[in-house]
């Protein structure tokens, strides 16, 4: 099965990290090894614009789409704290579902 087609069971944690222009909620297993991301845009007061990318994250690219956000969302270049990457809140816990059928 390919990565991008595999479904993560059972989220344990999230995070929810914020930009001016969109929130990340970014999801992962118990062991950390598999993680998505879903973007949300808040630009747009009386239209939810939810994007899935499908793409299942290991740990390193995770970090890396975060760390280019937060490069990328810098008011002044290269400077830190300066309104990038934000994390918001984090949460963990036991999310268990059943198959419909």
């Amino acid at each position: 099965m390919p990565l991008s087609a595999a479904v993560i069971s059972g989220v344990q944690k999230l995070v929810l990290y914020e930009t001016r222009a969109r929130y990340f909620l970014v999801g992962s297993n118990h062991a950390q090894t598999k993680h998505r991301v879903l973007k949300i845009d808040r630009t747009e007061p009386k239209d939810l614009a939810i994007i899935d990318d499908k793409h299942v994250y290991n740990q390193q690219e995770v970090r890396e789409l975060l760390g280019r956000l937060d490069l990328g969302n810098r008011t002044k270049m290269g400077q830190k704290g300066s309104s990038g990457l934000s994390r918001a809140v984090s949460a963990y816990g036991i999310v268990e579902g059943k198959k419909r059928s």
